[in-house]
């Protein structure tokens, strides 16, 4: 069963990379500022390449320590239409270089690798992670000492700097969600699950389609896994199923007495949920009017009482002195336990004004207000 497991999901699983002739890619090694790693590496290529980013193939990797990228460019049209449409659309594709970006000297110095039709050269400097310069030529147009030279320069390499040769095909490979891509006999570069899209030098669009497929396919894996188990487990219990239907009677006479018992303890707890939410939704005119009396004003007469829900509270009064109407309607305003208070309606009628002023409690705060006096 397991080695079927194993068959099915290794169908499932993508093909290593796609390493591209390194030498049609334009690369700079730039530094970073800020977190936002992909919008200065578009601002470095827009500073840099001639050709706006839409009509540019672009990757990147992030040194260790996050302080510089490794930013590689190729104008579309470097790669004819049926390279492109060659590239398989389940693997990475990225430069043939990547696969040197781990192997470097113990110092300061230049790995040159001889393929079959090109020189790479990587100039390093002392305790980097990422090379400071990289060089890409056919071998016909130049020598490995030529090459090494050049890429020392851009580096601004110290005389005296070591070289070392590589050779062997340049190649990858998975290994548990991560890609490993190395020369034969070199030290492998690792692109982590995390990195493997920005390394990638197709669109965002396509990389961010092929990602949901990915997780689609992984879905339709578990959900194969899943119905295997689920099998298995229906055998199982088709054999356990023998010896249970032996004690069904005593199970059903239990389960009946049980549901008896559950069905008391369903009506009691919707009984206390019941009690519970008339308490917490119970107005409280009472009370509330006797919180708003202790700051009336004495010239204030309350006429009438109306409770409008459990927190607002609607009073028609009289008063000799037009002028507390207001003080009254702050000073409640200003109390913890109030929202708002508003008063309306209000009408002079010789030396007497009339009006009505609604209130609106908060309702913890009447709650904790109300309690002690409950008490």
């Amino acid at each position: 069963m397991s080695s079927l497991l194993t068959r099915l999901r290794d169908k499932t699983q993508p093909q290593a990379a796609a390493l591209l002739p390194g030498n049609r890619f334009f690369v700079r090694r730039i530094p970073l500022e800020s977190p936002d790693v992909a919008a200065q590496v578009n601002l470095a290529l827009e500073a840099l390449s001639p050709f706006p980013l839409e009509q540019m193939l672009v990757g990147h990797l992030v040194a260790a320590d996050g302080q510089s990228a490794l930013v590689y460019a190729a104008h579309r049209r470097r790669f004819t239409p049926e390279e492109s449409l060659a590239w398989p659309e389940d693997c990475q594709v990225v430069p043939e270089f990547l696969a040197l970006c781990s192997h470097k000297p113990a110092a300061e110095g230049v790995v040159v690798h001889t393929g079959e039709e090109r020189l790479t050269a990587l100039a390093w400097n002392a305790g980097d992670s990422l090379p400071a310069a990289i060089v890409v030529a056919e071998l016909a147009d130049v020598t490995g000492p030529e090459i090494a030279a050049e890429a020392a320069a851009r580096a601004g390499l110290a005389p005296g700097y070591t070289v070392e040769s590589l050779t062997g095909k340049l190649g990858g490979e998975l290994r548990e969600n991560a890609l490993c891509l190395s020369a034969e006999g070199g030290v492998p570069h690792q692109l982590s699950k995390k990195h493997l899209d920005v390394a990638d030098i197709r669109d965002t669009d396509f990389l961010d389609a092929r990602r949901k497929k990915e997780q689609a396919n992984l879905v339709l894996w578990r959900l194969t896994q899943a119905s295997i188990a689920t099998l298995v487990v229906a055998l199982l219990l088709d054999v356990v199923a023998l010896g249970v239907r032996l004690r069904t009677s005593d199970l059903d006479v239990k389960n009946e007495v049980n549901a008896a018992k559950v069905a008391d303890i369903d009506a009691a707890q919707a009984i206390t949920s019941r009690i519970n939410e008339l308490g917490v939704k119970r107005p409280l005119p009472l009370e509330m009017l006797a919180l708003i009396n202790e700051h009336r004003p004495a010239t204030l007469e309350f006429q009438s009482v109306t409770c409008k829900s459990n927190v607002v509270i609607e009073i028609g009064g009289r008063t000799s002195n037009a002028a507390d109407i207001g003080v009254f309607e702050r000073e409640l305003a200003a109390l913890p336990i109030i929202a708002s208070a508003v008063s309306r309606d209000i009408r002079t009628r010789e030396t007497a004004a009339t009006f009505t002023l609604v209130i609106t409690f908060k309702l913890d705060a009447l709650r904790k207000a109300i309690a002690p006096k409950q008490q």
